[in-house]
Formats: structure tokens, sequence, C-alpha cells
């Protein structure tokens, strides 16, 4: 365990789950990961089959601790205000990401413009930038099929993550996983500004440099020995959202 992560508070109740999820949501807000109410966070309940995803029809803006949905693996609603419905593609996503990985308790989808433009390269994600080598030979790819409204998919889908923490969406989006909400959102941004990164170099060029394989291959190990940062800039992320969003953990 690293000295950041001896800092952070990692969820032991369903509350604690909730004030974490909450804050996810509201700094994608801040980020602009966004698509109105499209796309969709979810955090494991401790110590239950079940995970914790937004209600569908809020934005990430309004989520708060106490408005998410509890959600079984079996992707039956357990709680929720009156009334509330969860987006069912979501459903299929996180109910087979949660079921079949159980090393991974958090799961961030999102329908980004940088993000799609990366699912639709042939070459998927490319290691134009450091942050992009983190997923150096590393992230999994899953072929368009529709909305996701088809529960067969998601087992094809935890399928294609393989033991991955980034699966790019062919012409959907980005899927980022993780074995707590630090080292899941981090794995999100990275992505993300690799995403960006990569639509405005080949803006300029069609003939991009690229890192030696040798070199690429050693900074991959370099970001995966080295866990702590996700941590530190977590616990920068909930002072963020507690100082831009007072009443998200309400």
């Amino acid at each position: 365990m690293t000295a950041e992560q001896k800092l952070w508070n990692a969820p032991q109740t369903e509350r604690d789950a909730r004030v974490e999820l909450a804050a996810a949501y509201r700094m994608a807000h801040d980020l602009g990961w966004t698509d109105l109410g499209a796309t969709h966070f979810s955090l494991a309940v401790p110590g239950e089959d079940a995970y914790l995803m937004l209600e569908f029809g809020l934005f990430f803006n309004e989520v708060t601790a106490s408005n998410l949905v509890k959600i079984g693996v079996d992707g039956e609603i357990r709680s929720g205000r009156p009334g509330a419905m969860v987006n069912r593609a979501g459903v299929t996503i996180h109910s087979a990401i949660h079921e079949r990985r159980p090393d991974v308790r958090a799961a961030l989808h999102t329908h980004t413009p940088a993000g799609v433009a990366v699912t639709n390269h042939p070459d998927g994600m490319l290691p134009l930038s450091q942050h992009a080598q983190r997923f150096y030979e590393g992230h999994g790819v899953h072929e368009y099929e529709g909305v996701a409204l088809d529960e067969n998919e998601g087992p094809r889908l935890a399928e294609d993550i393989g033991d991955h923490e980034l699966l790019l969406l062919r012409n959907h989006g980005l899927l980022a996983v993780g074995p707590d909400m630090p080292q899941a959102f981090s794995a999100l941004y990275y992505a993300e500004m690799a995403a960006a990164m990569q639509v405005a170099t080949l803006s300029t060029t069609t003939d991009p440099v690229l890192p030696p394989h040798e070199v690429s291959a050693h900074t991959r190990k370099q970001f995966d020995a080295s866990a702590g940062y996700t941590y530190r800039d977590w616990m920068g992320v909930v002072r963020q959202v507690e100082r831009n969003h007072p009443g998200f953990d309400d």
C-alpha cells in the first residue's frame, strides 16, 4: 500500500460509496465529460452484489449521494427514489462488468467527441502522448452492436475488456474500470487526455512521431509500478468537488 493510498479513506459503507460516486459525477461535469443524461458511472456497494448508478434523467451536476440508485448485478433495482428509473443500456454494461470482473469496483463510461474519435481509429489509441503510454498494448476493443439494450451483449463486452483498465467501444465511447474509484477515475482521465491529444496531433499531420516500441513498453511499466499518484489525484478531485459543489454529499 502506497503512502497516498493510506491517506485515502476507502469506502466502508454504502453511504461512503454514495459520496465517492457523487463526487466522480460532479467532477466529470466540470471536465465536460457529459452527454446530457446518456452516460453513466458505477461503484460497487461494499459487502453486496450490487452497485450504484445515477437515476435515469438526471444530469451529472444533479447527482447527489442520496439520489443514486442501487442496482443488483442481476440488473434489478434494489433501492432508489420513488419512481426512479435507470438507463437500461447502462445496466447491460455495468452489470456485466461487475459480475464478471470481481476485481472491478468502479466503472466509468463516456461519449466525448475525442473519446469516440479514438474508438473509430483503425489502430485505436496510439502512443502519441505520455498519457497514452499508460495504455500501450493494454486496452480492449468492443465492436459496435447498436445501443446496448441486448442483455447478451454484456458478456461479450466484459470478455472484450479482458483484464485491462480501458475498453474502446467502437463508434460509441470509452469505458474505464478499476479496483477502486481513484484508479478508475485516473484511468478515464488519462484516456480522455490521450484521446484529445491524439485528435489534435492527427489534425496537424498524417505522419506523427511515435516513440520506439521499447520506450513505450518501458513507460507502460513505469505507470504500472507507481499507482500512488492515482490516490493523490483523487483526493484533489474530492477537494475540488467540495469547493465547487456544496451539497453533493447530501
